[in-house]
């Protein structure tokens, strides 16, 4: 599927595979959907089909430490991958906008990766933290649930 922008002004320009573009948006913001969702228009922003995941970096431990989390966007659930030679458990919390903890859950890092269901949330965009079992923040991502 690819997107279509319809605008009264912008450009679009590529170099080097980095794609850049930009449009004068509308003053009102409203969405219009066809019966099957097939088509979608938002008045006002363009909609990227990739999203910057992460909010801040690793808590440096050592250099066999990682944390994936996919896919994102999500519709049903996601995958959170920890991989760490000094770290046996994580703690997974994801917030609403509003700050509300909508899910916490601890997981085994040696069983990973492990299945977080995200299919009862609304369509919103998350904030998903990972931490240790002493409560440090290891990393915290940006989500967005469709």
């Amino acid at each position: 599927m690819s997107s279509y922008v319809i605008a009264s002004a912008g450009e679009s320009t590529e170099a080097g595979g980095i794609n850049i573009s930009w449009t004068l948006g509308e003053i009102a913001i409203e969405t219009l959907k066809d019966n099957s969702e097939a088509i979608i228009l938002t008045q006002g922003f363009q909609q990227g089909y990739f999203e910057i995941t992460s909010i801040d970096g690793p808590k440096p431990l050592s250099n066999n430490f990682n944390i994936n989390i996919y896919p994102n966007p999500a519709t049903e659930y996601i995958w959170v991958n920890l991989e760490s030679d000094e770290i046996n458990d994580a703690i997974v919390e994801l917030y609403d906008l509003e700050g509300r903890l909508v899910y916490n859950n601890k997981f085994d890092i040696n069983e990973g990766p492990n299945r977080v269901d995200i299919q009862e949330l609304n369509a919103s965009q998350y904030v998903l933290r990972v931490l240790d079992t002493a409560g440090n923040v290891l990393q915290t991502f940006k989500l967005i649930k469709r």
